[in-house]
């Protein structure tokens, strides 16, 4: 099997306004009739527009008349194509990552089984938190929380940010919500790398009436030292991480420094599938927990086929932060169950990744170019 076409087609929220976010779906077309389906994020129409580039003039003809099947070679391939030194990451992983989705659909089509049954193991049930972190003044944020846990979620991440609340804003956030849903609910709170490390040990203290289960992203990605310090310091609240760390070499100094307790690589950032099956088996290796973040949709497949995944977080259709990729890419939906543990998300069970488009959201954001 080759792949003979790669087509990219790009998607934006607000087809007018070049600060609108967009989605790019990437589709393999192979001469064998089988089509595998991948995509990636944009914040902004600048950056699609590199991605897009990118994607059509460096990487497909990296990947024409490869065998789709081959995932590592397919990886290391486009990875090598980029400059030398590194060329690879940045935007190009997210690119690579597109690409790398797409080989994986084919070949969970080809075996007629969902991506997740191809890793060598599989569990029906995945243990999810919902992502709370609505941008909501913290009396409403509570009251959020509260309709949540009546829905049967026992663990509710909440947002912390520096760049929307301010340290004392974020410790009443946690308040009011821990007030809302009494003691037995665990509570994480991230804070996306915008606290430095005093802030952040200040901040732990003054949570130790809360019980915040995790810290997530105290300080920026390249701070693992300041990751280490507030570890040491952290009492019963974990501290993780790892969203915006990409490959193999970072996420060895993440798990070797003994920075975090639980790792949270993203697919889409760091390569695809492939390379988070490199990471996925260092923190095994080394008995760290991951709870992958964001992407629910390719995310599911690695935490129902893979054992070392220990959460997976759920956007629920109110939350702002996946709008719009939750009305274009919508697939299978997702199937969920609630028992006395919490909401647990069901294993997929169609064909390769599921992905499909939502024809009149399509439709109504598909860029002419």
């Amino acid at each position: 099997m080759k792949i003979k076409d790669v087509t990219v087609t790009r998607y934006r929220e607000d087809a007018v306004s070049r600060q609108s976010p967009e989605i790019l779906v990437v589709e393999l077309k192979t001469d064998a009739g089988l089509t595998g389906t991948g995509f990636a994020t944009a914040a902004n129409a600048a950056i699609g527009d590199i991605m897009a580039a990118l994607l059509r003039t460096l990487l497909k003809p990296t990947v024409i008349s490869q065998d789709p099947r081959l995932t590592t070679d397919l990886w290391n391939r486009m990875y090598a194509e980029a400059i030398p030194r590194r060329g690879g990451d940045g935007l190009m992983r997210p690119c690579i990552a597109a690409i790398d989705f797409a080989a994986w659909d084919i070949k969970g089509k080809l075996a007629d089984m969902p991506v997740a049954s191809l890793f060598g193991s599989r569990r029906e049930m995945v243990p999810t938190y919902a992502n709370c972190a609505h941008h909501l003044p913290a009396k409403k944020l509570a009251e959020r929380a509260r309709e949540y846990v009546k829905k049967g979620h026992k663990a509710l991440k909440l947002r912390g940010t520096r760049t929307f609340v301010t340290p004392a804003e974020a410790t009443e956030r946690v308040r009011r919500v821990r007030e809302a849903v009494g003691d037995d609910i665990k509570i994480m709170v991230d804070v996306n790398g915008t606290w430095d490390v005093d802030t952040a040990i200040a901040q732990l203290h003054a949570w130790e009436d809360f019980d915040v289960y995790w810290l997530e992203e105290p300080v920026p990605p390249a701070d693992i030292a300041g990751y280490i310090r507030i570890r040491e310091q952290s009492g019963d609240t974990l501290i993780v991480g790892g969203e915006q760390h990409v490959g193999l070499m970072e996420f060895e100094r993440l798990i070797g420094e003994d920075a975090v307790d639980i790792v949270q690589p993203n697919a889409a950032l760091t390569g695809g599938i492939t390379d988070w099956l490199r990471i996925h088996a260092l923190a095994t290796a080394n008995s760290v927990p991951i709870s992958p973040w964001n992407l629910q949709w390719v995310h599911l497949h690695l935490a129902a086929g893979l054992p070392n995944v220990k959460w997976l977080e759920y956007f629920m259709p109110d939350n702002p932060l996946q709008r719009f990729q939750t009305r274009l890419l919508i697939g299978p939906p997702l199937r969920e169950t609630t028992t006395e543990d919490g909401v647990f998300l069901l294993a997929p069970q169609a064909p390769g990744l599921g992905l499909a488009l939502d024809a009149e959201v399509a439709e109504q954001t598909r860029l002419a170019e």
